[in-house]
């Protein structure tokens, strides 16, 4: 845990040292959704390095606009875990999972 936030603060440091840290949100925001973008034609195209790459910079530009928002990103993902580590529901065989809660939505619009 130490070496990852060295790295996020390596981050940060790199991100203040250009000025983005202070910067209008919605750039970096829009940078998150370039980033998905290419991380979708990596996936696609199954290219393993490029998947790597776009991977790594979604996750700079979130850990910016994070910061640039004000909120804690480990706080962010420790708070969505603690929501979901007791869900239960079931896993289709694609790998979907569903909340029993929307499953039982979904049978009950079956029986009207």
């Amino acid at each position: 845990m130490k070496d990852y936030e060295e790295l996020f603060q390596k981050i940060d440091q790199w991100a203040h040292e250009r000025g983005i840290d202070h910067a209008d949100p919605r750039v970096e925001f829009m940078k998150m959704v370039e980033e998905m973008g290419e991380l979708s034609d990596a996936y696609n195209k199954e290219n393993h390095a490029k998947l790597v790459d776009s991977i790594g910079d979604l996750q700079v530009a979130l850990l910016i606009f994070c910061k640039l928002i004000g909120v804690d990103h480990y706080q962010a993902v420790e708070t969505a875990y603690h929501e979901i580590e007791n869900r239960i529901g079931k896993t289709t065989a694609d790998g979907v999972f569903i909340k029993k809660s929307d499953i039982k939505s979904s049978d009950e619009k079956g029986k009207q």
